[in-house]
């Protein structure tokens, strides 16, 4: 079987496709070990951030603010088959996933809140006093 020459351009490319590749077979190994998605948005007063966890219950969440990064952790846990049920095809990552973000503002800790609700995670980081845009007035 004749192959057509690729150069290798980039080796960690290279050897992330070949992992993949291998990967891909077994359909219980995580392979990116991370939330779905994360979005942040700045609205001036507050940093609103939303992270996509579906499947994971509330109870299996963990939000942290510390030293300008915020930590999220959550626990996906594989559901258990009956005796006479087997996998057939199994997409999802399970296990402890963790996230951190460095905030681009420091934020009032004391004030941070947090709601999960239909797999959805919201977070609401208010700015700390000298974080927020201030208005310098021309005399």
């Amino acid at each position: 079987m004749l192959v057509r020459f690729k150069p290798i351009t980039n080796i960690f490319d290279e050897i992330d496709s070949i992992v993949n590749t291998a990967l891909v077979s077994h359909p219980t190994v995580n392979r990116t070990n991370r939330f779905s998605g994360v979005v942040m948005k700045d609205t001036g007063e507050q940093v609103l951030v939303n992270v996509d966890l579906p499947g994971i219950s509330k109870s299996d969440v963990t939000v942290n603010v510390n030293d300008g990064v915020l930590t999220i952790s959550a626990e996906r846990k594989q559901p258990e088959l009956k005796e006479n049920e087997q996998w057939i095809r199994n997409e999802v990552s399970y296990g402890s996933f963790e996230r951190r973000i460095n905030l681009p503002y420091s934020v009032d800790v004391e004030k941070v809140s947090a709601i999960h609700e239909n797999g959805l995670l919201q977070i609401v980081l208010p700015k700390h006093e000298n974080a927020k845009p201030k208005q310098i007035f021309i005399r």
